[in-house]
C-alpha cells in the first residue's frame, strides 16, 4: 500500500464540512436517502473517527479484528460522502432495485475521486442491499450493506484498496445515522429556479435549490431532477464564493448487482 494516499487528504477536508452518517431510514425503495437531513454527531466525534481510520503505513491484517474495525469506521466516512452534503440530502426520486449512479467529487484542492452508490435488491423480508464504491486513483474501496426497512444496519461486507474482503460484524457500531426529513415546503422555498446542467451522464433539466449549511459552513447548492437515480445530478458546498466541494453525476444505469457475493 502506498503511504499518505490522496484519499486521506480528501477525507480531512470533507469531514470538516459534512456531518457524519445518513443512509438509514430506508423503506424497500430507499425513502431514507431520498429525502432528509442527516443527524449530526458533532465535529469532535467526526475528527476522532478520522483519526481512527486514516491509513498511515498499511492496512491492518485481513481477517483480523483490527481490519474489521478499520473498515467499519472507514464506512462511516464513505457513507457520509455518498448521502449528504452540509447535512442535507434533497433527492426526491426513489432508487429502484438495480439503479446506480456514479459521481465525480472535486475539492477546492483539485483532488478528484469517484463515488458510486447502487441499490442492489430487496430481499424477501423487505430489507435493502446497497453498494457504495469509492475510487481514488488506483485505490478502490467497496462496501455492500444490508439495511432493514426500519433503517437498521443488518450486514456489512467490504473490500479494501489492496483487494482484501470480508464480512464485518454488525454489533452496534455507529456507522450511519437515520436522516431527518426536509419538508417539501422547505425545498420549494429554497428553489431558485430551473437550470440546465450538462454532465458526462447527459444534460438534465434541474431545479436549483440553495440552503444555508445546517451543520457546516457556507451554503449548499443542489441541482435536483427526476432523471437521475436518487434525484440529484449535482451538489456543492460554497463558502465566501469558493466551491469547497462539488459532486456531479458522471454515469448512471439500471443493472447493479452484488460484486462481493453478498447474496
Amino acid at each position: 500500500m502506498r503511504k499518505n494516499r490522496p484519499f486521506v487528504y480528501v477525507l480531512i477536508l470533507i469531514i470538516i464540512i459534512i456531518t457524519t452518517g445518513c443512509i438509514g431510514g430506508y423503506d424497500p425503495i430507499s425513502r431514507g436517502i431520498n429525502r432528509g437531513i442527516s443527524r449530526a454527531i458533532g465535529e469532535h466525534a467526526e475528527n476522532e473517527a478520522y483519526k481512527r481510520t486514516a491509513p498511515k503505513e498499511k492496512l491492518p491484517p485481513p481477517r483480523s479484528a483490527n481490519w474489521g474495525n478499520f473498515m467499519a469506521m472507514q464506512a462511516q466516512i464513505v457513507f457520509t460522502y455518498a448521502f449528504s452534503a452540509g447535512g442535507l440530502w434533497l433527492g426526491q426520486v426513489e432508487y429502484m432495485p438495480g439503479d446506480w449512479a456514479k459521481f465525480s467529487i472535486i475539492t477546492d484542492g483539485n483532488n478528484t475521486v469517484e463515488l458510486e452508490r447502487a441499490y442492489l435488491k430487496v430481499d424477501e423480508d423487505g430489507n435493502s442491499w446497497w453498494r457504495i464504491g469509492w475510487v481514488d486513483g488506483e485505490d478502490i474501496w467497496i462496501y455492500e450493506t444490508l439495511i432493514s426497512s426500519e433503517g437498521s444496519l443488518l450486514r456489512l461486507r467490504a473490500k479494501d484498496a489492496e483487494g482484501n474482503e470480508g464480512e464485518i460484524p454488525v454489533a452496534g457500531q455507529q456507522i450511519y445515522f437515520p436522516p431527518q426529513e426536509v419538508t417539501n415546503e422547505s425545498i420549494e422555498g429554497a428553489t431558485q429556479g430551473k437550470a440546465s446542467l450538462s454532465t458526462q451522464a447527459g444534460v438534465f433539466n434541474c431545479d436549483h435549490v440553495v440552503f444555508l449549511a445546517v451543520y457546516g459552513q457556507g451554503q449548499v447548492e443542489w441541482w435536483i431532477t427526476k432523471d437521475v437515480p436518487g434525484g440529484v445530478a449535482q451538489y456543492q458546498i460554497v463558502d465566501q464564493g469558493n466551491v469547497l466541494w462539488k459532486s456531479t453525476v458522471i454515469a448512471k444505469g439500471k443493472n447493479a448487482t452484488t460484486i462481493l457475493g453478498s447474496f
